[in-house]
Formats: structure tokens, C-alpha cells, sequence
């Protein structure tokens, strides 16, 4: 098969937010807006600017000695915070951030988290300028703020450019394109932080910080604006702006995605962002109804999803999710920094580890599992003296054993799947919580198992009569194996109330962790007790104070 790689040409981007930033951006290849003066140089503009807020960007205040990009440091935090891994070093404040504040055994002894003072302390005493790298609030903002500046560049100079042929419908593409990336930006700045700014000017900045329901909201807003352009729009032009912007790898049998392809990933991640931020016992039956008409027009087994794709390079690709697609040669921007999180957790030796807990949702004779995982030469425990809970028996596999089932990393160039936004499985989940949420129960097992086909798990049915909290647990389990490494566990613990504290109902209990001596408690509680958003950082604060009238920035 021939090989394709994305060429990427990145914006004009300053630190979003910021009047003035210590932040320092390196990319001597990088155009300023001033040359987006013709057709051809603002589809090329478009054809890469969204790397910038994954990987083409090097700040010095952001690499703490793992490396750069959301698809490693950012996806590495939600899977930790949601105990799928752990990482044990002080690098990113990781150690403090995916470390519970206690954990009880089977014996009833209570292991105390022996390192600072837990994850709300310890990160809010870290969000601040003096710790550099170390503030775990920096990353995921900086990423976002710099592609909605991405957006506000490519969306101010459309209408300023001379177009051959069908130039309403090419600029209408160009739009489109835009507004889903600001969408997805304002979303993911909603989900994970208290508070964020809504700036739509290129460069520009305001003090006026909004509450994360209002950035969800506005994410939406452009969402369906992108949704809207779309429905209304299709023909050569589309398909020419398309193929120019999405690259030759994507010309397949069936070409460039169609405009409907594209509104079924709005949708799909529309109804992500509803659903992650409210927690379940708060749901409503419109919540759910709201969620489950999306979902019905979500992303399809043989839809075009976002993913990167990883090369010899790493660079950013699009295919499709049954991995059908072709690949060319043509570009050599790398993905700056450590590599996916899998490349960090796979192996004997890691940046990260395999969380006990991760291992023990896998059902009984699930081939995903065997697949996948298989026992360390000898099981880490306290990894440098460090939490209890940073210990295991498993590794992450490279390439799995090839047993047919659904492989969650291959090191091999060309061979990684990793979304940027929402995949067929995510959205079929979602439609299982709804049916099950909804009291169609066995609806709902049916789609989890044919999640479960999908992915070759060759696990027998679910089962007709589970009650509706065994076809939830049924549903927990899932989305565990299924999306596993793609950045939703966080997610997941906090809107199921696992990030509380224990005094407030959280936790989780029936865990498997390893004791000091490696014995395995499999009816442990850990209490985890995380901050469930994260405050505004205070690189952002410190050059851009909250105006009169502004939301809160920390969480209290």
C-alpha cells in the first residue's frame, strides 16, 4: 500500500487570552495571515492549521521532560485521572494529579496517600508561573486557545479572498471547517476547566471569562452552525475544497467525505459534550432524549472520523474508522514530542502503566484482553516508593498477539487509530446509556454487544433480563475496554460521581490493587477525591485579569 502524510501549514497563532505571554512559540515554517491573499494559500492554510493545537507548536513552558502534544500529555491526564493508567513521575505534576487521597484494603487497613497533600492541593499550589511545565492546568488550554486562534485567522480571511468557479460554496466549506474546529476547541475548554473565554477576533483578547456551561454552549453554537452550512451544501466545489484541505490520503473509493459524513461527527461530538459535563444522578429524561436524537444521526460503522494517524513522522491524519484507506507519501511535519500515550505505556519499562483496574473490566475470555495486555516479568509496586495505586502486573502489548480482536496500539508506522473526536463506538455507546437510562434495557445490551462484534471482543450476548443497574455496570465495562486510550475515562469517573470524595458518595469500590507486598485486595476502596474541573491557568490570569462581572476561574 502506498503511504500518505498529511502536509501541514499552520497559522498565525499568538497564546489566545493573553495580552502579553512569557510563552515562547518556535516554528520558523510557520506563515503570518498576511500572505492568506488567494485561493491557494488560504487552502493551504486550512489543509493543516487544526495541527496547531495537537502537536506543531513548541513552548518551552510547556515540556516538562515527556515531550509536547494533546495526543500524549492531554489524553495522558484524562486516562489517568481516570485510572485506566498511572504515571508515576513528578514530570507534568502527573504524580499528584492521578493520585487518590486514600486507599482501603480488604483487611480494612487505610493506606494514605503518602505523597503531598492530594490532587486539589496539590495542583492548585502548582498553577502558577513559578512551576513552569509543572502546572498540569497549562497544556490542554494552551492547545485549545491556540486552534481557536487557528479559526479566527482562517474565518477573517475567507471572505477577503478571490475564489475561481463556485466561490459562495467554497468559501461556505472553508466556514465550515473552521466552525467545527472552534467548536471542538470551546467544547474541550468547557469540559475541563471552571471557566474560559470566548474570543473570536485573531490575536485578540478580553478579560470577560465565562462560566464552562457558556463555553459548552457556545462550542454547540458552532457546531451547529457548521452543521448548518453543510446540510445546505454539496457538488464539485465542496468536493474540490475538500479534497485541497484533507489531502490525497483520504481519496479512497469513496473520496472525500461527504457533507452528511461530516454532520454525523457534529452530531457524535455534540452529544459527547452534553453528556460529559452533567452527572448522571442529574440527568433528566429530555437529557436523555436530547443525547439519544443525536446519537440516532451519529457517526456510522464505515463513516470518515478525526483521528491522527501515526507514521513514520506521526503526522495528522483523517481516515475512516473501518480502517479502510490509502496511503502516499507527501509531507514531513512531525508530531512534536513523545509520541501517542500508547507508545508511553506500552512495554516493561514506561512513562506509564497499566492500571489494575483497567484489567479487571475486561469480561471473562474477552479477546480484546488477551490480545492486548499480558503480565509484566515482575509486577511494579509503589513505582518509586511512590501510591499505592501505582502498581501492576500488566503491560500494554505493540501490535497485540493477533488474535483478530481490536488492537489499542502498533507501533509500526501507519498502524494507529487516535481520535480527535468521537468514533462509531463512542456514539453507539452513548445510545446504549440512553435506551438503558430510558428503561429499554435489552435495547441497549443489544447495542453493547454489537460494539463489542465490532471491535472482535467474541464475547457471548449480554443477556436478556438484567436489571437496569447490571445493564449500566454492562455499560461501564464497555466503555472502558471499547474506548479505552482515547481520552474519555476522566470524563466517565467524574459524571458517574467516582471523583468525589468518599464523604460525598464517591469513590469506587470492589477495586483490585496490589498491596506492599504485591498481594493482590481485590475488594478494595480507593478514594480518589479529584478536582472534577480545573481552575483557569494562571499563565492566563497573570497577563489577562478577570474584567468586572466574569465567571469564577478557580474551582472551590
Amino acid at each position: 500500500m502506498k503511504k500518505y502524510i498529511l502536509i501541514i501549514l499552520a497559522g498565525f497563532v499568538f497564546f489566545a487570552g493573553c495580552k502579553k505571554s512569557s510563552l515562547e512559540v518556535t516554528n520558523l515554517n510557520q506563515p503570518t495571515a498576511e500572505i492568506l491573499t488567494n485561493e491557494g494559500a488560504i487552502l493551504s492554510y486550512a489543509k493543516g492549521f487544526y495541527n496547531i493545537g495537537f502537536n506543531d507548536v513548541k513552548i518551552n513552558s510547556l515540556d516538562d521532560g515527556l515531550g509536547y502534544g494533546m495526543m500524549w500529555i492531554v489524553n495522558a491526564f484524562h486516562e489517568s485521572m481516570g485510572d485506566n493508567i498511572f504515571i508515576p513521575w513528578g514530570n507534568n505534576s502527573f504524580k499528584f494529579a492521578d493520585n487518590p487521597t486514600s486507599v482501603k484494603l480488604d483487611n480494612g487497613t487505610v493506606v494514605p496517600n503518602p505523597i503531598g497533600q492530594g490532587n486539589p492541593f496539590e495542583l492548585k499550589l502548582r498553577n502558577d508561573r513559578a512551576f513552569g511545565a509543572s502546572n498540569s492546568f497549562l497544556p490542554e488550554w494552551t492547545y485549545m486557545y491556540f486552534l481557536n486562534n487557528s479559526t479566527n485567522v482562517l474565518l477573517s480571511k475567507i471572505d477577503e479572498i478571490s475564489y475561481s468557479g463556485d466561490a459562495a460554496t467554497k468559501k461556505n466549506v472553508l466556514k465550515a471547517w473552521a466552525k467545527w474546529w472552534k467548536g471542538y476547541a470551546y467544547c474541550r475548554i468547557g469540559s475541563m476547566y471552571i471557566a474560559g473565554l470566548i474570543i473570536d477576533a485573531p490575536n485578540g483578547t478580553n478579560g470577560t471569562f465565562v462560566t464552562n456551561t457558556k463555553m459548552i454552549e457556545e462550542g454547540l453554537k458552532n457546531l451547529d452552525e457548521a452543521a448548518a452550512i453543510l446540510s445546505a451544501t454539496s457538488g464539485e466545489a465542496y468536493n474540490e475544497v475538500m479534497e485541497r484541505i484533507m489531502t490525497t490520503y483520504l481519496r479512497g473509493a469513496k473520496g472525500v467525505p461527504t457533507a452528511a459524513e461530516w454532520v454525523r461527527n457534529i452530531n457524535t461530538l455534540k452529544a459527547r459534550s452534553i453528556l460529559i459535563n452533567k452527572k448522571v444522578a442529574d440527568m433528566t429524561a429530555g437529557d436523555w432524549t436530547n443525547i439519544k436524537s443525536l446519537v440516532d444521526e451519529g457517526i456510522q460503522s464505515d463513516d470518515y472520523a478525526f483521528v491522527i494517524k501515526t507514521f513514520a513522522d506521526n503526522s495528522l491524519s483523517i481516515i475512516r474508522t473501518d480502517n479502510t484507506f490509502e496511503t502516499d507519501i507527501s509531507g514531513n511535519i512531525v508530531f512534536r514530542g513523545g509520541g501517542p500515550l500508547q507508545s508511553e505505556v506500552a512495554g516493561e519499562n514506561n512513562t506509564g502503566f497499566i492500571s489494575e483496574r483497567l484489567i479487571q473490566d475486561f469480561k471473562d475470555g474477552d479477546k480484546r484482553r488477551s490480545n492486548n495486555f499480558d503480565l509484566l516479568s515482575s509486577a511494579v509496586i509503589y513505582k518509586r516508593g511512590r501510591s499505592i495505586t501505582f502498581g501492576t502486573r500488566y503491560k500494554l502489548l505493540t501490535g497485540g498477539k493477533g488474535n483478530g480482536a481490536y488492537t489499542y496500539f502498533n507501533g509500526d508506522p501507519g498502524q494507529d487509530l487516535l481520535y480527535i473526536g468521537g468514533s462509531y463506538e463512542e456514539n453507539e455507546l452513548m445510545k446504549a446509556e440512553c435506551l438503558i437510562q430510558t428503561g429499554q434495557i435489552n435495547q441497549g445490551l443489544v447495542v453493547i454487544d454489537a460494539v463489542r462484534s465490532f471491535q472482535n471482543a467474541e464475547l457471548p450476548a449480554s443477556g436478556i433480563g438484567l436489571n437496569k443497574q447490571q445493564a449500566l455496570e454492562e455499560l461501564r465495562k464497555e466503555r472502558r475496554c471499547a474506548l479505552a486510550f482515547r481520552g474519555l475515562a476522566f470524563y466517565d469517573y467524574r459524571r458517574n460521581g467516582i471523583t468525589e470524595d468518599v464523604s460525598k458518595g464517591g469513590g469506587r469500590t470492589a477495586c483490585v490493587v496490589l498491596d506492599q507486598a504485591g498481594v493482590p485486595n481485590t475488594n478494595a476502596l480507593i478514594n480518589y477525591n479529584y478536582l472534577p474541573y480545573w481552575d483557569v491557568p494562571q499563565n492566563e490570569l497573570d497577563f489577562n485579569p478577570p474584567a468586572a462581572g466574569s465567571a469564577k476561574v478557580k474551582y472551590e
